[in-house]
């Protein structure tokens, strides 16, 4: 099994290699997806800004804007990733990592309710593991609000070219619910 720094290489040479259109075209596809598998009822949504290599969620977010669902931004307050409100992209700032997130004045994520939280990562695997970009952010917020949060669904999504036999897990490695790629849920 590659170890984490390899598979990271080889997935952003995978996804170096897929055109725009292509990531375009697909990104579109697994929107659909999620919007296909959306439970009935949700108190919120959490959804993130895509980096330049993650599956682009605009028309997501166009279109659970129009259901009136909370929908909710990560934020890094002191190295911590916590979710808080997001109701326009005019009140977001530049974050510690240069990317826009919610002001600290916006509502943080209730701590009950059933909430879906949309997970970015570099690879996942068929069992639910997750490789992310290595600072363990999201394992820690998947922990601690899975443990809060009965209610509470991770799903993973990514390109089909993230999709991996085996993801290597330590033990503070925190797997999702489900992923959803492009030809719908792979898992859940």
């Amino acid at each position: 099994m590659k170890s984490k720094d390899q598979l990271r290489e080889a997935i952003a040479g995978r996804i170096a290699a897929m055109k725009q259109s292509e990531r375009a075209a697909e990104s579109r596809s697994i929107c659909r997806r999620v919007l296909e598998e959306l439970p009935p009822s949700l108190d919120g949504i959490c959804l993130y800004v895509p980096l330049k290599t993650e599956v682009d969620i605009a028309d997501l977010t166009q279109e659970l804007r129009s259901k009136n669902i909370p929908l909710y931004l990560p934020r890094f307050a002191a190295n911590i990733l916590e979710f808080r409100r997001w109701d326009d992209d005019e009140s977001l700032i530049k974050g510690a990592l240069n990317i826009p997130e919610p002001p600290l004045s916006a509502p943080l994520l209730p701590a009950q309710g059933t909430v879906l939280v949309v997970v970015p990562g570099r690879a996942f695997d068929q069992k639910g593991g997750r490789l992310g970009r290595g600072n363990g952010g999201y394992d820690r917020f998947i922990h601690s609000y899975r443990s809060m949060n009965q209610g509470v669904i991770f799903w993973g999504i990514c390109f089909e070219c993230q999709m991996v036999r085996e993801v290597p897990l330590e033990a503070h490695d925190e797997r999702v619910d489900a992923v959803i790629t492009a030809r719908g849920r792979q898992l859940g």
